[in-house]
């Protein structure tokens, strides 16, 4: 199924939220991240979801953050934007809001705190489709939110709405996903450890936090594997796994942001109670950008380390 700009395939970065130290977005360093995601190649944007902190953000928020990362797109790769709310009552609204302001796609995360039957998934899911006209994605990502989608809970949307398209798949269960494809499902593996593998058993793509550091080293990665390179493509995954494997030094989302920091990217704080990442995990995480850099993926090579003194 293709969206306004394109198809469902390719590297498509879990856009950070940039926060200033008052904990306001900061627009300008949005723009320019943005900027630089679509000039290193990736086929896409995932705003507003977990690694861009949707959860810390108000309704109105979101909605003008989603209206903003549209519009910096300008139709250059399609925008997926992460609606997903308790209720599917605000689901519904996020969803409409974001389809008029120009997103491509639809992205539901499923409904937390809560843990919905089977049948309230299906509902949930399919009153979101009826809602809207563009495609809508369903966002599985059980280790966060309690709740996980089965194949045959989506199999389910998929038989009863056209435009329900496929998922973000982050439950790390790389044997379902032959099963969600054999559904009619686009599958984006969510896990940046696993993207070869996934690609492997069918995936059209991934959704991937750590693309916001290094993305051409995923967009690489994903050509090579396209083009039959499969040594190629493994070397890639092995490069960026550490940085993947870093997560666990901080409180996520903040290991990708203090990434980016100490690359020169305008990655910012994380609103609280996410505080900064600790001197000792920040020195644990240097020298893994060190070896992206020594293998010239870094977009801002020259200022890699500061501020981790």
């Amino acid at each position: 199924m293709l969206g306004m700009a394109g198809a469902l395939e390719g590297i498509v970065p879990a856009v950070v939220t940039p926060f200033r130290d008052d904990e306001r977005i900061d627009y300008t360093a949005w723009q320019q991240h943005i900027e630089m995601l679509i000039a290193s190649g990736v086929h896409g944007l995932f705003v507003i979801g977990g690694q861009g902190e949707f959860f810390a953000l108000d309704e109105e928020e979101r909605a003008v953050a989603t209206r903003f990362c549209a519009q910096t797109a300008a139709g250059r790769v399609p925008v997926y934007a992460n609606v997903g709310a308790v209720t599917t009552q605000t689901t519904v609204r996020l969803a409409r809001m974001a389809e008029a302001d120009g997103v491509d796609y639809i992205v539901v995360i499923t409904p937390y705190y809560l843990r919905p039957s089977a049948d309230e998934l299906v509902e949930h899911y399919a009153e979101v489709c009826r809602s809207v006209r563009l495609p809508v994605l369903a966002y599985n990502i059980p280790e966060r939110t309690g709740v996980e989608l089965t194949p045959a809970i989506l199999r389910r949307v998929a038989e009863a709405q056209d435009n329900f398209a496929g998922l973000k798949d982050s439950s790390g269960k790389l044997d379902l996903i032959p099963e969600y494809v054999a559904a009619g499902l686009a599958v984006f593996i969510g896990r940046d450890h696993m993207i070869l593998e996934g690609l492997k058993r069918g995936s059209v793509g991934a959704v991937t936090a750590c693309a916001n550091v290094v993305p051409r080293a995923f967009v690489d990665l994903y050509h090579a594997f396209r083009a039959g390179n499969l040594e190629e493509a493994q070397h890639l995954q092995a490069l960026v796994e550490p940085l993947r494997q870093a997560f666990g030094l901080a409180t996520f989302p903040s290991v990708v942001k203090e990434a980016m920091n100490m690359a020169g990217l305008a990655g910012g704080r994380c609103r609280r109670p996410v505080g900064p990442m600790p001197d000792e995990a920040r020195g644990q995480l240097a020298p893994i950008l060190e070896r992206l850099r020594a293998e010239g993926y870094l977009p801002e090579p020259a200022r890699l380390g500061a501020g981790t003194k």
